[in-house]
């Protein structure tokens, strides 16, 4: 894909990893389009970027999604790729955590995706040029203890996308995968002990990760690994 005008939707978009796409695929030339539940947030990302458009949207609310689908379509009838962002990540410790809320990230990092694609996807298979694009993490490749939920969160994710990938083989919609690494924006916070072991991992700046994510994209290179995220790949394997 040139990703050239195109129009795209990213959920998740007013901060992170989110933001930076924004920014690197609104200089290509794309209508963008994002998402977020905060609306502080968003206003600060269009007051940042004046020609992003943003709309709310809680993704792992079906009405809302269906709501949203309405708006975006009318607006932007081109729409033709999105990029699944939204996620959370916790510190849990099973021993102590309570039941309530504990399969949060669970619903928002693997149910919200498929939600979002599950709507959106009728109107992308109607364009010539079409792409998913499903952020999972480095971390989905192993059993990352620190933040359980997530890592199983985002293999459940990867596990999906290569699902999508293969019943849209013969369409117009491309399915890419983009696994960060840990970023110079980290979404964890523990304990001091576990603070003190992640930060052992080296980060990879947010912009390099998009940079390489666009490259990917362009190349039509299905699954994105960048950084040591090769290697967290790696060590899933061996220890699996």
């Amino acid at each position: 894909m040139d990703l050239v005008n195109d129009t795209i939707l990213i959920t998740g978009g007013s901060s992170g990893i989110g933001l930076e796409m924004a920014k690197q695929l609104l200089a290509l030339g794309n209508t963008v389009i994002v998402t977020g539940r905060n609306e502080e947030k968003m206003n600060q990302a269009k007051a940042k970027y004046p020609q992003l458009y943003t709309y709310s949207v809680e993704v792992t609310d079906i009405e809302s999604i269906q709501q949203l689908y309405v708006q975006i379509i009318r607006d932007f009838p081109a729409l033709n790729i999105l990029i699944n962002n939204a996620g959370m990540m916790n510190a849990i410790k099973f021993q102590t955590a309570k039941a309530e809320g504990i399969a949060d990230e669970v619903t928002t990092n693997l149910a919200g995706p498929i939600l979002m694609t599950q709507v959106f996807l009728p109107h992308l298979l109607k364009q010539k040029e079409a792409a998913v694009l499903n952020v999972t993490s480095g971390i989905a490749y192993f059993a990352f203890d620190k933040a359980p939920i997530y890592s199983a969160s985002k293999l459940g994710l990867h596990s999906y996308t290569q699902s999508l990938r293969k019943q849209l083989k013969k369409t117009s919609v491309k399915v890419f995968e983009l696994a960060p690494p840990r970023t110079s924006k980290p979404m964890f916070s523990g304990t001091e002990e576990d603070n003190a072991s992640v930060d052992r991992i080296p980060e990879m700046p947010i912009a390099e990760v998009v940079k390489k994510m666009i490259e990917g994209i362009k190349k039509n290179r299905e699954t994105i690994v960048p950084g040591m995220s090769k290697l967290l790949k790696l060590v899933g394997k061996i220890q699996l």
